[in-house]
């Protein structure tokens, strides 16, 4: 799909706040309603836009242990590594997964209650995954930066 720039600023605009009404985003884009809201249906229909959620405090939620483990997979065949995707999926802990090129197969952004929770996933889950050969992980201090946003230039 061809953006163009008011397409870019539309989609900037709904991942600043994907609440704000159409009437205000209109305002921002000095455009009417009735053509901002075309466009965001053109932008949902054509898959640009794949689903709007809320992001939650994770200290309010009482996660307030964030991990990434990077994973190796003793064998690289198809139904390994599909095996492992699938299993991966199940996993409420598990925020993101990525297939990843290095020294692991695996990357996970796993976020729990604390280290406690986060030894039961690793033994009683991750661990007990078929080809899982070794886990490698990284606890974060400190969080920096967080964004789910992709800036588009407008």
């Amino acid at each position: 799909m061809k953006l163009d720039s008011t397409d870019r600023k539309l989609l900037n605009l709904l991942q600043e706040d994907s609440k704000r009404p159409i009437k205000e985003l209109a305002e921002l884009l000095n455009l009417t309603v009735a053509p901002v809201h075309e466009r965001i249906k053109k932008l949902e229909k054509s898959g640009l836009i794949k689903k709007y959620v809320a992001l939650v405090n994770l200290d309010q939620m009482e996660r307030n242990l964030i991990t990434y483990c990077s994973v190796t997979i003793e064998k690289h065949s198809f139904k390994s590594l599909d095996g492992f995707e699938t299993a991966i999926r199940d996993f409420d802990e598990v925020m993101e997964c990525y297939m990843i090129a290095g020294g692991h197969d695996f990357l996970l952004k796993i976020i729990v209650t604390g280290m406690e929770e986060y030894q039961h996933f690793l033994l009683d889950k991750l661990s007990r995954v078929k080809g899982v050969t070794n886990v490698n992980t990284q606890f974060v201090m400190k969080s920096v930066k967080y964004s789910t946003a992709i800036k588009l230039p407008a």
